[in-house]
């Protein structure tokens, strides 16, 4: 039977992830790592929710609705149980210009 271990991914030892479920609405981050089992991993991976998408909360709850951003503007919205929700970490992406 394959494993189900939790997956991570790879980031920067200085990168302060939270929880997707922590962030306020309308906030946007960087998912960086998962503590999924490797099928729950692989599914939402098939959605585009994945290590370094980058994703806004619309709606945090039961189901949490999150748009994975895509290039160009494009943008998909996935509701995700809270548990799965609560087990991806994400880097807080600050939007607006950048301050010199």
């Amino acid at each position: 039977m394959p494993s189900q271990k939790p997956t991570t991914c790879p980031h920067d030892a200085g990168c302060r992830a939270m929880a997707l479920t922590q962030l306020r609405r309308g906030q946007s981050g960087v998912i960086r790592e998962s503590g999924l089992t490797r099928a729950d991993a692989a599914l939402l991976a098939a959605m585009g929710l994945c290590c370094n998408a980058r994703v806004r909360l619309c709606r945090a709850g039961e189901p949490c609705i999150v748009a994975v951003l895509g290039g160009r503007g494009a943008e998909c919205r996935i509701g995700l149980a809270k548990s799965l929700a609560q087990q991806l970490h994400v880097e807080v992406v600050v939007d607006g210009p950048a301050v010199s």
